[in-house]
């Protein structure tokens, strides 16, 4: 039975891209829990896949110069998210980072939900999901949605002109009809910021 249940799973991530990220829950039409937490172990013996976190594997991309690669922080997240048919958002730092504002990958990578609150260990960084109200996700435009989070995870003090020039040339790339009818949305300071800098060429004082 045993050996059914590792033949089909093995096939599968054989089948499978490399740097595709794999859920125990995947593999639950093939056998018992137990008889999947066993064959995954084995798999991870022969590094067929890596266990990245509880319950969590990949099948690592080799590369020669670089070693082993393994997907970003903010695909794993996402690839929680639609196991567990649930929205996030990133945030603070996070949404800082997708923005190109900050090179330094977070290690501690926070997102908004509407599901429950957790923290999800991946080697040396963290995920974590942080519950919040339905309103958060009435910016559905993931780049205006970003652009709002970043400012929100500023001091007043820390938003200098020099910041907000950085923030310009997403602005600009915000679609029009989204920050027309989203913005709304977001915090009153924030919406005059992001309209000031969309109708701007530079950020001035």
């Amino acid at each position: 039975m045993v050996k059914s249940v590792q033949n089909q799973i093995e096939n599968k991530i054989v089948q499978s891209y490399k740097g595709q990220v794999f859920f125990a829950d995947d593999f639950t039409a093939y056998g018992t829990a137990d008889n999947i937490r066993q064959v995954l172990f084995r798999l991870e013996k022969k590094q067929s896949i890596e266990r990245i976190a509880q319950g969590i594997y990949v099948k690592p991309i080799e590369d020669h110069l670089l070693g082993k690669l393994y997907p970003s922080i903010e695909d794993i997240a996402q690839k929680i998210a639609k196991r567990d048919k649930i929205k996030i958002a990133p945030t603070g730092v996070m949404a800082q980072y997708l923005l190109g504002l900050t090179t330094q990958i977070p290690l501690k990578a926070v997102y908004l939900t509407d599901g429950s609150p957790r923290k999800i260990a991946i080697g040396t960084r963290t995920i974590y999901f942080k519950r919040t109200v339905p309103k958060t996700f009435l910016i559905k435009n993931k780049l205006l949605f970003l652009l709002v989070q970043a400012l929100r995870a500023k001091e007043k003090k820390e938003i200098t002109p020099s910041f907000l020039n950085l923030l310009l040339p997403a602005v600009k790339q915000v679609d029009q009809n989204a920050r027309k009818t989203q913005l709304k949305h977001a915090p009153r300071w924030i919406q005059e910021i992001i309209n000031q800098l969309y109708s701007s060429t530079v950020y001035v004082e």
